[in-house]
């Protein structure tokens, strides 16, 4: 007799048979296992695994921080934080201190204000005096004060009334001493007034 041979299979493991049952694993493994000139996808067991040529990739030992390592960590952790809360005091110092000067210089200046104006209403000999009239004037008794203020102020008002005088006869001597042409009336000889004269105790030009 002829030897016949028989074309074995490998026999499916227990998960392989439930692997068939659901949809999404079996369309993973065929679109793996297919054939042709169509990409083939490469199994990647854990994406966020590093590869061990990768730069950045470390053993599980050097993972670990010592003791010593980690007591200088926590050693620079803690001066980063205390240095933080004393610029953070510091800057606070600082902002009270502006402050503070920016009061104390306030206070000064309005000190030195008050003291200027006062020294200002000493040296003014009008300025603080009570139940005195602004002028040398009796307003009551329409009389001028006995003072050589009173009289300065009397010969001030005289001129006042003269220059008032004179312009009128200027005036009428321009008009040709005639008539007056609004009211009719005849115009008076012209008579010039007298010049006031100064009080003794001022000399006053008028």
């Amino acid at each position: 007799t002829a030897h016949i041979s028989f074309a074995t299979m490998k026999p499916r493991t227990r998960d392989e048979r439930h692997a068939m049952r659901d949809k999404e694993r079996l369309e993973r493994d065929r679109l793996a296992n297919r054939t042709g000139s169509y990409h083939r996808y490469e199994p990647v067991k854990d994406p966020t695994a590093v590869a061990p040529n990768c730069p950045s990739y470390a053993k599980p030992v050097e993972r670990f921080v010592t003791t010593e390592d980690v007591a200088a960590i926590q050693h620079k952790e803690r001066a980063q934080d205390y240095s933080k809360v004393m610029e953070k005091h510091e800057g606070r110092r600082q902002a009270r201190y502006k402050r503070e000067e920016e009061r104390w210089a306030a206070l000064d200046a309005k000190e030195r204000a008050e003291q200027m104006r006062l020294d200002r209403l000493q040296a003014d000999p009008i300025c603080g005096r009570k139940n005195v009239g602004g002028a040398p004037f009796n307003i009551v008794s329409q009389a001028y004060e006995p003072t050589p203020a009173g009289q300065k102020l009397k010969h001030h008002d005289d001129m006042v009334k003269f220059r008032g005088e004179l312009r009128s006869m200027n005036l009428a001597a321009r008009n040709h001493l005639g008539f007056n042409p609004i009211t009719g009336e005849q115009v008076y000889p012209i008579k010039i007034p007298e010049r006031p004269q100064p009080p003794a105790s001022t000399s006053i030009i008028g």
